[in-house]
């Protein structure tokens, strides 16, 4: 790995007697972008704005490349932030927002307008430049505020919830715009969601966040596939969580049944919670199922139903399914070792490191 662009080192934030941010550290790479993911509160913000300048912290360092930035003002730090209402001024135009930052630092004129124009085509708004501001939609006002963030060409690029205003449709099209428009910058991008499914689409890496720690960082894919511990699991996408015993390596018991399953490096006969996501259980007939259930409720979504069943012990399993199914009927559920992961209770991420080093 090569210098990170930015690190947090222990940091610690508290406003009077609340802890906002516990001892977090991690580092940023240049080129990629990554996304804070959590709940309201869980200080996915406060970590934004104190890249930004805008928060000091009580304990640790702030590092950009080698140097610490804990005291540096937030006009002499290499970052620009997009904000949740993107913060236009309503009575200038469109290039004079976008102009507004190069005027202070009282760039040459000829230079303004060719910087400025060159930011209104990365984001697909030439053309666009002596629109007034009210007669935007909200989607070309968040590319606005994003071309009056990169005109200043800032090393990071911070997004503080900026598509939460957005009906669904144009929040899924702008997901695709931010994610081509970072990789065409070759920037690095620091977003800030509480919504999982905009996290998985979009990063290159997700911190996610609860209370003020991070909880878990990793790729979308890893980060849904290997959850390390049940607030993980139960924010990232959709989960039948079941109360278990790790028998052995790759042998759990769950609903009175042992099933292969391909975690190991837990003490024998430890209790555990077992994680087998929706759409990896299959309906079958009762007999070629690995569990019986009976057909609760079903909902149509578009793409597939979600069927919610029950097994004899009373567990709730959701699945999702092309096949309909019939309510009330008993039906099998099919599933394979690679689908079932076995979390301890409460196991923080160093400590899931060390255990699967100690297994591999």
């Amino acid at each position: 790995m090569s210098q990170p662009i930015i690190s947090f080192n222990h940091i610690t934030k508290k406003i009077a007697d609340e802890t906002i941010l516990e001892d977090v550290s991690f580092d940023i790479e240049e080129g990629k972008f990554y996304t804070l993911l959590g709940p309201s509160g869980c200080g996915k913000t406060t970590i934004l704005r104190a890249i930004a300048g805008f928060t000091d912290v009580d304990q640790g360092d702030i590092l950009f490349g080698e140097k610490r930035i804990n005291e540096v003002p937030a006009n002499r730090r290499q970052v620009n932030t997009v904000f949740q209402d993107y913060a236009l001024f309503p009575h200038m135009n469109v290039f004079d927002n976008v102009a507004f930052g190069l005027k202070i630092k009282k760039v040459a004129k000829d230079k303004i307008k060719e910087t400025v124009y060159e930011a209104l085509r990365l984001v697909q708004l030439a053309g666009y430049e002596m629109r007034e501001i009210s007669e935007m939609s909200g989607g070309q006002r968040q590319r606005v505020a994003i071309a009056r963030a990169i005109v200043n060409k800032p090393k990071v690029l911070l997004l503080d919830e900026p598509l939460s205003a957005l009906d669904l449709k144009l929040r899924t099209d702008m997901q695709y715009e931010l994610r081509d428009l970072q990789k065409r910058l070759g920037i690095t991008f620091i977003f800030v969601t509480h919504d999982q499914e905009e996290a998985l689409a979009m990063s290159d890496q997700i911190f996610v966040m609860n209370q003020g720690k991070i909880m878990q960082k990793g790729t979308p894919v890893a980060i849904y596939d290997e959850p390390i511990n049940h607030f993980v699991d139960d924010f990232v996408g959709e989960s039948n969580i079941i109360d278990g015993t790790m028998i052995e390596d790759n042998l759990v018991e769950m609903v009175g049944e042992r099933f292969t399953c391909v975690d190991g490096g837990m003490r024998v006969n430890e209790p555990v919670e077992v994680v087998i996501r929706p759409e990896d259980l299959k309906l079958t007939s009762v007999e070629q199922g690995k569990l019986s259930v009976s057909v609760d409720t079903q909902l149509f979504r578009g793409v597939h139903y979600e069927i919610i069943t029950s097994d004899r012990q009373g567990n709730e399993w959701m699945v999702h399914s092309t096949k309909k199914a019939v309510e009330g009927s008993q039906v099998g559920l099919s599933f394979e070792p690679e689908d079932i992961h076995v979390m301890r209770f409460n196991e923080t991420e160093k400590d899931f490191d060390s255990r699967l080093e100690s297994y591999e």
